[in-house]
């Protein structure tokens, strides 16, 4: 049996367990009422008010001249529909006022007003940018220098940080870095569009984005900048130009490229870029303005160090048909695809007044750049040299490059060191070896290796005799 004292306890648990247990069902069922009441609420249609405050207000400011009456009115206006949470009735009051403002020329209660509006308690995003939107149209229409720049940094900085006004953020720091420039201070619109990092932003168009870059490009390398223009003209792909609407674009995006590989001499670089130019298909019926994109691949192409990826390119220009109708430019070029000796002296007769007119030798890389053509002449005559000769001597050499041997010697040096060429100069009996020597045990091999092929073909030339004979002899039995 229990003692007296446990079953009071226990019933006091029961009773204070289902207390609570009724105190929690009225809870939630209160609550559920609550929310039904919420979401059975309507609304408020504003319309009516819009239409009666608007107009009212517009007349009171324009006509009767109480602009900050009208202002405090909508204001008030705004108010309700904000915190109603109307956005389509809340933009439309705020950029009235934004209007009257204009309107009357009150400049400096523009740029108060939207920083005022922006940063009202519960605004709506979509608010804002409507807000921006409107305040941005006026831009162009402003008195003077500085009202203009204000209100430029004043839009800036209520879109600072917002990712829904990110786009008209771009577009701000684009004109002023517009103004930056034609002021002369180019480091300072560079580092303002360094700023932005458009190819984030989903809601800017593909043309605009692109351009927008491009922009960035340019100003970097008009502030010197090359390794950072470099780096930012990665942001854009080849591919980006496959769309039709984008050749203008591509055109600038190669330029500013080439004006990247002209700063170190990237001679092979040049002429990609200036064949992705020439292959626009907007330049394809315009002779004017292919041909001298096609001379410049020419000239570029023959000025690059030869390797793989150079022949190969050489070659391949060597079949475009375009290139007959610049007739000399395919003669110079195949000068550098036939294994023959290049005599400089007559080269120079024949293209020196051609090329010296062309872009490439002109201003101060001028020299330097007739100095590596030079260079190049001699390069393709020493890997002719290398392919007829296995031994020859450094006069004969020298007396073939049109070089003393001193000069012929370096030539030859700076190739090995290079690794285009295999040679060994033995300077005490002044004669170049251009086939290194092989090891007998390497020569046997080899030797063994052929024999072994030659005896492969034999056998496989007796066995078809032998079975054209047993043909020959079933056809001629039947």
């Amino acid at each position: 049996a229990r003692c007296p004292q446990a079953n009071m306890a226990d019933k006091m648990d029961t009773d204070g367990g289902d207390k609570g247990s009724d105190e929690k069902k009225n809870f939630i069922s209160s609550k559920n009422k609550d929310d039904m009441s919420i979401s059975t609420k309507k609304k408020e249609d504003f319309g009516p008010l819009l239409e009666a405050s608007i107009p009212q207000n517009r007349d009171l400011a324009l006509k009767e001249g109480k602009k900050a009456e009208a202002i405090e009115n909508l204001l008030t206006v705004e108010k309700q529909t904000r915190l109603a949470g109307d956005a389509i009735a809340t933009g439309k009051v705020a950029v009235e006022i934004v209007k009257i403002l204009y309107e009357t020329k009150d400049w400096e209660g523009i740029n108060s007003h939207v920083i005022l509006l922006s940063k009202r308690r519960q605004q709506l995003k979509q608010v804002l940018v409507e807000i921006v939107q409107e305040a941005m149209k006026y831009i162009d229409s402003t008195p003077t220098e500085p009202i203009k720049l204000e209100l430029i940094h004043t839009l800036r900085a209520v879109t600072d940080g917002k990712i829904h006004v990110e786009l008209e953020r771009a577009r701000l720091t684009r004109t002023l870095a517009k103004m930056k420039e034609a002021e002369g201070k180019i480091a300072e619109a560079a580092d303002l569009m360094q700023e932005v990092q458009v190819e984030t932003y989903g809601s800017m168009e593909k043309e605009e984005k692109v351009d927008y870059i491009l922009e960035q490009v340019r100003l970097c390398l008009d502030k010197g900048d090359f390794v950072r223009g470099a780096i930012v003209s990665k942001k854009i792909s080849s591919k980006t130009f496959k769309d039709d609407q984008l050749q203008e674009l591509k055109l600038r995006y190669y330029e500013l490229l080439n004006r990247i590989a002209n700063e170190k001499d990237e001679y092979f670089e040049m002429a990609q870029n200036f064949h992705e130019m020439w292959n626009t298909p907007s330049l394809q019926d315009k002779p004017e303005k292919w041909m001298p994109l096609l001379k410049s691949v020419v000239v570029l192409l023959i000025l690059s160090p030869h390797d793989n990826h150079q022949h190969d390119f050489l070659v391949r220009l060597l079949e475009e048909k375009k290139l007959e109708q610049i007739s000399p430019y395919k003669v110079l070029l195949s000068h550098f695809k036939t294994m023959e000796l290049i005599q400089w002296s007559s080269f120079q007769e024949l293209y020196k007044a051609e090329l010296q007119s062309h872009a490439a030798f002109q201003g101060d890389k001028g020299k330097k750049r007739w100095d590596d053509l030079q260079a190049r002449v001699v390069q393709h005559n020493i890997r002719v040299v290398s392919t007829y000769y296995t031994n020859i001597r450094m006069g004969r050499l020298a007396q073939l490059l049109e070089l003393s041997q001193e000069d012929a010697e370096k030539s030859v040096c700076d190739m090995v060191v290079a690794g285009s060429l295999w040679c060994r100069i033995d300077r005490l009996k002044g004669i170049a070896t251009f086939t290194p020597t092989k090891d007998p045990r390497d020569t046997l091999n080899s030797w063994s290796n052929n024999i072994s092929e030659l005896l492969g073909k034999v056998e496989k030339i007796c066995h078809l005799i032998h079975k054209e004979t047993m043909l020959h002899n079933v056809a001629k039995q039947s």
